[in-house]
């Protein structure tokens, strides 16, 4: 019943956009940079329909992602050292939750500051997720410690690349202001939804613990010594090595896994050679290298081909990397340092032939290159450009080369997926869909009418219109491209002191993405409210005091800005 109520919303949400299209003229700027406002192009029935068909076209990979995430969590979800490790960074913290919620709100706020598109922060949710379901943190928190703290990221982002073009902006450009909008905002999140013990609460917790607690140690004490001797049997009789003969191996050759070879795991083995050029093969061999070295041999010198504290470590490290590459990936290097290092090392790839035969082009993808005329052609984007579809696209290759290395059968792995897809299905069709509000809006001219319409009500640049602008293109657009391409089109043409951009980009951004906390065409606030099953009117009657302190801070923050230009 909570999943109809966010669908009526939407439902009204797009029957307010259809009506506007139907009073509302059309506007759009000339080539000559003027606004010109033409004849009502209203959207009729059979255009309505048409335009869902344009939503789902232009908008699916924001569904191809969701789904993505969704078979990798449905794969992790079958690895006991996953599960386990869910379970420990838990009871790391068991009685702790307002700090869990707290470093949850200030890792995804800096995140966001710092990469490309927020929204693909949605990859690390899940495991975040999980851990708050355990520690049974309020549902309504977890969207909070999650997507409104990305979203808060987002308002302070260091470089937004359409929002710098459209206006000329310089990466630096009031990036004090931003790292204190930042701080500030995260203090308010925090102060609102971070969860505080009473001392009343907090003695029950610790009677009720100190009951159970007799009861706890017995099971865990009977489920340790099951599980030692379950592993010292396995040890026992498992396939065993010679360790300095393995470690050598492992070191020297683990990158394309003669380790693997020598061990007898033909499949980790043929995993490494396929996957020796992305350096993964390499960094884990590394980790095992140590693990290895620091494990205990019998007496003729030997150890086992598998134990569980090398999988822990391995497991560790490849979640390590996993984060760690996937961050990469989205943070724009080159545009925050000015460099072209990764561009380069496409241009290598591409070049790399035997003969006429571009090797990596074809057996992998060719990566993007731009020549000297400036055309860009590939298919991979540089290290630090990659988008939304690229990051669902390297999801889908890990969580395969997972399932192969975990030994998951073929069968298991598509139902696996498949269950993982019919429970994102939903969602990820609704995300697409709201999009159609977009499509409405932009191609029916009404968005640029009424920035237009709102801007022109002051003479020259006005924070209070500017502010109004924003919020109102915000809410009719629901990306931040087209939220640029129609509002910030109409600021530009309007306004042609350049010395006022910095502030109309300040305003622009912060106030897109605080619109995004609640408006009904914010695409990460419908996936997690569909995801956690929260009620629209609840969330906005949780979230309001939040969005007020949030939205004070931004307007002080402006009216400094314009006052010191």
């Amino acid at each position: 019943m909570k999943k109809y109520n966010l669908l009526k919303v939407l439902a009204i949400t797009v029957f307010v956009a259809w009506l506007l299209t139907l009073f509302i003229p059309a506007s759009y700027s000339d080539y000559s940079g003027n606004i010109v406002t033409d004849s009502v192009a209203a959207v009729g029935v059979w255009s309505l329909l048409s335009n869902l068909s344009i939503s789902i076209s232009y908008f699916n990979g924001i569904a191809i992602f969701l789904i993505a995430v969704a078979c990798f969590y449905a794969v992790m979800n079958k690895l006991e050292v996953y599960k386990n490790f869910v379970s420990k960074v838990a009871s790391m913290f068991e009685n702790k939750s307002g700090l869990l919620v707290t470093i949850t709100i200030i890792v995804f706020g800096v995140l966001a500051c710092l990469v490309s598109d927020p929204i693909i922060l949605i990859a690390f949710m899940p495991f975040i997720y999980q851990v708050m379901k355990a520690l049974e943190i309020d549902k309504k928190v977890i969207l909070a410690s999650t997507i409104v703290a990305t979203l808060i990221g987002g308002m302070c982002g260091i470089y937004n690349s359409t929002l710098f073009s459209l206006l000329s902006l310089e990466v630096n450009t009031l990036l004090l202001v931003k790292v204190i909008l930042l701080v500030i905002g995260l203090a308010i999140l925090i102060f609102f939804v971070a969860p505080r013990k009473s001392k009343a609460m907090g003695s029950k917790v610790k009677a009720d613990k100190k009951v159970s607690q007799k009861s706890e140690d017995k099971k865990a004490s009977v489920k340790k010594v099951s599980t030692k001797q379950s592993a010292k049997k396995s040890n026992e009789t498992g396939k065993k090595v010679n360790k300095t003969v393995y470690a050598i191996l492992t070191i020297l050759f683990g990158t394309i896994g003669i380790n693997k070879f020598y061990a007898g795991k033909i499949k980790a083995g043929i995993l490494n050679i396929l996957f020796c050029w992305t350096l993964i093969p390499t960094i884990l061999s590394i980790a095992e290298f140590v693990a290895v070295l620091t494990e205990k041999s019998d007496k003729e010198g030997k150890i086992p081909t598998t134990s569980s504290r090398r999988t822990n470590v391995l497991f560790g490290t490849s979640l390590v990397v996993f984060v760690l590459f996937t961050l990469g990936a989205i943070i724009p290097w080159e545009s925050l340092f000015n460099t072209s290092i990764f561009s380069d090392f496409n241009s290598f790839l591409s070049g790399i032939k035997i003969g006429d035969y571009a090797i990596f082009n074809n057996i992998i993808a060719a990566p993007v290159v731009t020549d000297s005329t400036g055309y860009a052609s590939g298919v991979i984007n540089a290290f630090g450009n990659w988008t939304i579809s690229d990051v669902a696209i390297f999801l889908l290759i890990i969580t395969a080369v997972i399932a192969l290395s975990s030994k998951i059968k073929f069968n298991d792995f598509i139902a696996t997926a498949t269950d993982g897809i019919k429970k994102v299905l939903p969602i990820a069709i609704t995300a697409m869909l709201i999009s159609i509000v977009l499509v409405i809006m932009v191609t029916s001219g009404v968005a640029v009418t009424i920035a237009n319409f709102i801007v022109s009500l002051a003479s020259g640049f006005n924070i209070a219109t500017a502010t109004l602008a924003s919020m109102v293109g915000s809410v009719l657009t629901g990306d931040f491209y087209y939220f640029a391409s129609t509002v910030g089109v109409v600021f530009t043409t309007v306004i042609t002191n350049t010395d006022l951009y910095g502030v109309i980009g300040f305003i622009m951004q912060s106030i897109y993405y605080l619109m995004m906390i609640f408006a009904p065409t914010s695409v990460a606030l419908i996936i997690g409210l569909y995801y956690l099953n929260i009620p629209f009117g609840k969330w906005f009657k949780y979230i309001w005091k939040v969005l007020l302190a949030l939205f004070v801070v931004i307007i002080v923050a402006a009216i400094i800005i314009f006052a010191l230009v």
